[in-house]
């Protein structure tokens, strides 16, 4: 249940609030679902898409960035590896 909140709070958040808050909405989100800052920067760069802005998108790398990230520590967590 938690998950699902988290999840669609990243979404609102990439629509209402500035990309900084919504970057760390995804970060946070991304400790108990690993995709959804990749998720999310596909929605950003979908969202914000303008031909003149360039050839990279930004957001999309980043969330993926983050998202490998995410998995790794998730994947560690999970198995005990990290703390004890």
């Amino acid at each position: 249940m938690m998950r699902g909140i988290v999840t669609i709070l990243t979404f609102v958040s990439v629509v209402l609030f500035p990309w900084p808050l919504s970057a760390f909405v995804a970060l946070i989100a991304g400790v108990s679902e690993p995709l959804v800052p990749l998720a999310a920067g596909l929605f950003a760069d979908t969202l914000y898409y303008m031909p003149q802005s360039g050839a990279w998108p930004l957001f999309t790398l980043s969330g993926a960035v983050v998202t490998i990230i995410a998995a790794i520590v998730h994947d560690r967590l999970r198995t005990s590896r990290i703390g004890g």
